[in-house]
């Protein structure tokens, strides 16, 4: 196939019989013989800010104890001393014993320096005392969800420099996985303008749609709008209903099996939800996507949803779960009837699978990460890494999809799981109508790989390889 560009959109598509792929631009021409041309693929649920932090801050993702967390710790503040000693990814599911860590890990090593470490899910900090200390609350060695808040206050923020930084990385990380286009979720107001002015540069390789944070309305505070652009739009609102599987902070309609004294948290009830969607609608926002993991927080999102499409302007609110993990039978077929998008990360159901089995027990497991229920239910069902948390590779995302070793009832095949990455995921943002094909007129946004994932070996999908990324008619990564 070969492919003529021009102005950032597809203007010629020409079949020919050599099985290469060849691309032409403005200003150049480029072969890959025997390749394979596709449309971009999209993340539809990562945090790039967030992303580009764990590339760049201490990883404790592979750490199999606390005691290896505290010593890798200890190397990062040796080599680069930190006002504020911050890393991500520690998981005490890899641990043994697997509970929660103790807070005199950190305080020993380092009593003078405060320590904020994220786990791998990003709703619970590891903290040393000298953190809560300059946080102004009670020592606790792990903070949860909304208790997290008073950190987040008192760690200095990033100047635009930093953030500049952190985003250009991420994204040259982004478009080597094929990827062209990202929806960013919970993005403060701050970051929102400093991407707004790096991507002026024309030089930044993926489209990012901006989902908001407005849990505590700071969309609001900032007087930040919803806003059209080629590169970058500010799309929508994200709010969060619970927290994580994890560290037992998702809400559930029954208590957790290997914890039955509790069930979880809300973090927001359908009434809450419905205020803030009403008060979205009031201010021009389109589009209205909640945090909901467990089965009641999936329940009081669609409650709240419902209230939203009973009103005369809420019909055409683009609707969205975040991550449904765990959905009730019963509130499948609702997702459907109300129009509503399931937005899910297929490597969370692998790394979750044990620590799922643990939380929820046997006879819930049927519940838990539904994706073909609920295409099945005529749910649309788009796909995302929520990288940091996992890896953005698009390609061990559709392995999970197609592979799925656990609860296999619910794998798609290869073209539902491409659908979910390609055009199911714009129509997430409701850009659809340009993205997602390869056709005349389209925008020119495509990945270039050297085998085709339809038919290559299921077992194999994860070695393919990126050769290239076209964004908007350019080439932004080159293998």
């Amino acid at each position: 196939m070969e492919l003529h560009f021009e102005r950032g959109r597809i203007r010629a598509i020409v079949p020919t019989t050599d099985h290469a792929v060849v691309i032409r631009n403005e200003t150049s021409s480029y072969e890959f013989p025997g390749a394979t041309v596709l449309p971009g693929f999209v993340d539809n649920h990562l945090h790039l800010m967030g992303l580009g932090q764990r590339l760049m801050m201490p990883s404790l993702h592979a750490a199999t104890s606390p005691f290896e967390c505290v010593e890798i710790l200890r190397r990062a503040h040796e080599q680069h001393s930190m006002q504020w000693l911050r890393s991500m990814g520690w998981n005490q599911e890899l641990w043994s014993p697997a509970s929660m860590p103790d807070s005199h890990w950190l305080d020993d090593a380092f009593p003078d320096v405060p320590v904020v470490a994220s786990r791998v899910d990003g709703h619970a900090f590891w903290v040393n005392a000298e953190a809560s200390r300059r946080a102004g609350v009670p020592h606790r060695p792990v903070v949860v969800d909304t208790d997290m808040d008073p950190f987040w206050a008192a760690i200095p923020k990033p100047d635009a420099a930093t953030i500049t930084t952190y985003l250009e990385t991420a994204a040259a990380h982004l478009s080597a996985f094929g990827i062209t286009e990202i929806h960013d979720m919970d993005v403060a107001p701050h970051v929102v303008e400093v991407l707004r002015s790096l991507v002026e540069s024309g030089r930044f390789p993926i489209r990012v749609q901006s989902f908001v944070s407005a849990q505590h309305d700071e969309w609001e505070s900032a007087g930040l709008l919803p806003a059209a652009g080629e590169i970058q739009r500010t799309a929508g609102l994200k709010l969060f209903a619970d927290g994580a599987l994890g560290s037992r902070g998702a809400a559930l309609l029954a208590p957790y099996t290997d914890e039955p004294s509790t069930s979880g948290s809300l973090l927001k009830t359908s009434t809450d939800i419905a205020a803030a969607a009403r008060k979205a609608i009031d201010a021009g926002w389109w589009c209205l996507a909640v945090h909901a993991i467990g089965d009641a927080a999936v329940r009081e999102v669609l409650d709240a949803y419902t209230i939203v499409r009973s009103w005369p302007d809420g019909q055409d609110l683009l609707l969205r779960i975040e991550h449904a993990q765990h959905m009730h039978a019963s509130d499948v077929s609702r997702c459907a009837e109300l129009g509503v998008f399931a937005c899910v990360q297929p490597s969370h159901c692998t790394s979750d699978a044990a620590m799922a089995e643990r939380r929820l027990g046997h006879d819930r497991l049927a519940d838990a990460y539904r994706w073909r229920s609920l295409l099945d239910a005529g749910v649309r069902v788009a796909a995302g890494s929520d990288a940091p948390i996992e890896s953005a590779s698009v390609l061990a995302g559709l392995a999970d999809f197609v592979q799925r070793p656990w609860q296999q009832q619910e794998r798609l095949t290869m073209a539902e799981a491409l659908e979910a990455y390609g055009r199911t995921a714009h129509a997430s943002a409701d850009v659809d109508y340009r993205r997602g094909t390869i056709a005349l007129g389209f925008d020119a946004d495509v990945v270039v790989l050297d085998r085709d994932p339809m038919t290559c070996p299921a077992d194999e999908l994860t070695q393919i390889r990126v050769l290239a990324t076209f964004m908007a008619g350019q080439c932004r990564f080159l293998a």
